[in-house]
C-alpha cells in the first residue's frame, strides 16, 4: 500500500490494507449466501432436547471428543506459525519482512494445488489416513523451525521448504475435519434420532477460536525467552512447543474410529 498508492504513513497503509481486507472479505462471503440454494441441499429439522441436554450428550459423543481435542491443539499450533511467520523469516534468518506476504501467498496457493490429490486420497484411502499423516508432517515441519538458519542452506532455500512442505497438510486439514465433523453429526443424528449438526459445529469453533487465542498467548508467553537477533531461544521453543502440540493432535486422532 505504501508503494502502490504513495502513503507515507506506515500506520495510515497498515488502517488501509486492513479496511481494504474487510471489504474483500465482505463481497467474498456473500458470494455463497446469494449462489446457494439451502432447502436444494439440506432438510432442517429442528430439535427437541433443550440447550444444556443437547450439550452434554454432543460431549457425551466418544468420536466427537477425540475429534475435538485433535482439532483443538491443531489451532493451537497453527497460531503459532501464523503469529510467528514474520519472527522466523527477519530474527531466525534475517531476510527482509517483506518477504513474510511472499510466503504466506506460496503456502496458500501451493495448498490449493494439493486439493484434488486430497480429495482423491480420501476417496481411495480414508479421511483417518490422510489427517494422521498431516499430523505427523507438521509435527516435523514445526521441529525445522527450532533449527531454522542453522541449516546448510541459504535463508531462503530453508524458509521456502519450510512453507512449501506445509502446503499439503495444511491442505488436508482445512479439507477433511469439516467432513468428517460432518459426518459425525450425520451419525449421530440417525443413531439418537435428534438432529444437532449446529451443536457440533457450534462448539467445534468455539474450541477453534479457544486454540488460537491460546495458541497467539503462548508464542507472546514464549517470546519472554527471546525474539531478537542473537537471543532468540523463545522462538525456537515456539517450534517445539508445535511439535508437541501436533503429536498431542495425532495421538488423540489416532483413537477415533472412522468407520
Amino acid at each position: 500500500m505504501q508503494h502502490t498508492f504513495h502513503i507515507a504513513d506506515r500506520d495510515t497503509a497498515l488502517q488501509v490494507t486492513i479496511a481494504g481486507l474487510c471489504a474483500f472479505a465482505a463481497v467474498i462471503m456473500w458470494i455463497p449466501v446469494v449462489t446457494i440454494d439451502e432447502k436444494k441441499y439440506s432438510v432442517s429439522k429442528p430439535s427437541h432436547l433443550p440447550l444444556w441436554p443437547a450439550i452434554r450428550q454432543t460431549f457425551a459423543n466418544a468420536n466427537f471428543k477425540y475429534y475435538l481435542i485433535s482439532d483443538f491443539s491443531y489451532y493451537m499450533a497453527l497460531s503459532i506459525i501464523s503469529s510467528g511467520l514474520l519472527f522466523f523469516v527477519v530474527v531466525l534468518l534475517n531476510l527482509p519482512e517483506s518477504e513474510g506476504g511472499i510466503l504466506m501467498g506460496t503456502m496458500v496457493l501451493t495448498s490449493l494445488l494439493f486439493y484434488p490429490l486430497i480429495n482423491w486420497l480420501a476417496a481411495r484411502w480414508g479421511k483417518k489416513p490422510l489427517v494422521l499423516i498431516s499430523f505427523a508432517m507438521l509435527s516435523l515441519l514445526f521441529v525445522a523451525i527450532y533449527f531454522l538458519g542453522k541449516f546448510p542452506a541459504s535463508p531462503r532455500v530453508q524458509i521456502y521448504s519450510l512453507v512449501i512442505g506445509a502446503a499439503f497438510p495444511l491442505a488436508s486439514l482445512g479439507i477433511l475435519p469439516n467432513a468428517i465433523l460432518a459426518e459425525i453429526a450425520q451419525k449421530d443424528a440417525a443413531s439418537s434420532g435428534e438432529n444437532r449438526e449446529g451443536m457440533f459445529f457450534a462448539v467445534k469453533y468455539l474450541f477453534v477460536k479457544l486454540g488460537q487465542t491460546l495458541g497467539i498467548a503462548l508464542f507472546a508467553f514464549l517470546t519472554l525467552y527471546g525474539k531478537d537477533p542473537g537471543h532468540d531461544y523463545g522462538l525456537r521453543l515456539n517450534g517445539l512447543c508445535g511439535f508437541v502440540l501436533c503429536i498431542l493432535a495425532f495421538s488423540f486422532f489416532s483413537r477415533f474410529r472412522e468407520k
